[in-house]
């Protein structure tokens, strides 16, 4: 009789064992939100459009359904597309998208960090207490991504460049991109030609243009090249090109411009013009025919003549 009231009795304590464990792990009745696990304890980088994609969860253990008011607050002017209610059923467990939206990257420096805060609110709770005492936040950070955008232009000379002479050729880098960017490997060539020597690519080699957000506003560096085309150069059109190569990745630009070589006048002589300016008449400095002078010279001559004649005759009433 013993053995079977032990028997029993153990029963009956393992039985309440068990039912006291499953109790404990038994979810509790409520709601919770968070990020799903792919998103949490990160930094969502969005794309150069100024675009995330992120998820949350919404976990309802109450006996029954939910309603659920959203609202949000995000940094640098960003907008979020997400509904402003969402439903979830009796014990489940509901995943939802939400995008980060509306963010210019290009006016924002890259690895720039914005905070976004989802704060959720039970629409009607079940007991009618007040709504705001059963609210819940969730919140991160998304970043700027880097955009490297390095612009190159050759100015015009907007002159013919003498041939056995040298011209300096602007060039003006100009930084597009989000981030403080580098030239490298950049390459000069006068396209047909050859007699046409092109120097200073040391001064563009390594050149580093700020971005327009980078401290100074100022997002422009101005080098130069030289051009000089060798003494023996025929009169010629020729097209110079340079490229350059973005350090942080923006790929390569190239400006194409075009210069007048003008030949040196083989026909120079030294000093002959005042024996050509005689047998032609002559040409004084100002461009006026020489034979003025020489018309005015018999002008002179009558006036002198005159002169004399004038005199003689005062001396000789004198003498009468």
């Amino acid at each position: 009789m013993r053995k079977s009231v032990l028997i029993i009795v153990s029963f009956m304590v393992l039985s309440l064992s068990s039912i006291s464990a499953l109790a404990q792990d038994a979810p509790q009745p409520g709601w919770d939100i968070g990020w799903d696990e792919d998103f949490e304890d990160i930094t969502w980088l969005m794309n150069t459009d100024g675009e995330v994609m992120i998820e949350f969860w919404v976990d309802n253990q109450d006996p029954l359904p939910i309603d659920l008011n959203i609202a949000w607050e995000a940094d640098l002017d960003a907008d979020l597309d997400i509904s402003e209610s969402i439903n979830i059923a009796a014990q489940s467990n509901k995943t939802f998208e939400v995008t980060i939206t509306n963010v210019t990257v290009i006016e924002h420096l890259a690895n720039t960090t914005g905070n976004v805060r989802i704060t959720a609110t039970r629409a009607s709770p079940i007991d009618g207490s007040d709504v705001t005492l059963d609210a819940k936040v969730i919140e991160g950070d998304f970043e700027i991504p880097r955009i490297a955008d390095l612009d190159v232009e050759l100015i015009y000379l907007g002159f013919p460049v003498s041939a056995g002479t040298t011209a300096m050729m602007e060039v003006v880098l100009t930084n597009n991109g989000n981030m403080r960017d580098k030239v490298v490997s950049p390459t000069i060539v006068a396209q047909g030609c050859p007699q046409l020597s092109l120097d200073g690519l040391s001064e563009v080699e390594n050149t580093v243009v700020n971005s327009v957000h980078d401290g100074d506003q100022i997002n422009t560096v101005s080098v130069e090249v030289s051009i000089s085309p060798a003494s023996s150069h025929p009169s010629k059109e020729c097209t110079i090109e340079l490229a350059i190569v973005s350090e942080g990745g923006g790929g390569t630009s190239i400006t194409t411009q075009f210069v007048d070589i003008e030949a040196v006048n083989s026909n120079s002589d030294d000093g002959g013009d005042d024996d050509d300016s005689s047998s032609n008449g002559g040409v004084d400095d100002n461009g006026e025919d020489g034979s003025l002078i020489k018309e005015s010279m018999p002008a002179t001559s009558l006036f002198a003549t005159t002169a004399l004649i004038a005199i003689v005759a005062i001396i000789i009433r004198r003498d009468e």
